[in-house]
């Protein structure tokens, strides 16, 4: 098994993070009245294989509904 580089996976997790920063602010800019947290998760999802995506949606959504119910 190939050994990862902290310092490199944390140089590219910090540069997609800028990345994923400058995109939600482009979109909020277009579209200022959105959510900054959902712009920010569905471009996220926007990066995922499909069914992945669909996982994770579903999650969210149940959590959401659970929240507003108990919440």
């Amino acid at each position: 098994m190939r050994q990862r580089n902290p310092a490199t996976s944390s140089s590219q997790a910090r540069r997609w993070a800028v990345r994923l920063t400058a995109c939600v602010e482009q979109v909020l800019a277009a579209h200022p009245d959105a959510d900054p947290d959902n712009v920010r998760h569905t471009l996220i999802l926007l990066e995922q294989p499909p069914l992945e995506r669909l996982q994770r949606s579903l999650i969210r959504g149940r959590t959401a509904a659970l929240r507003a119910t108990f919440g």
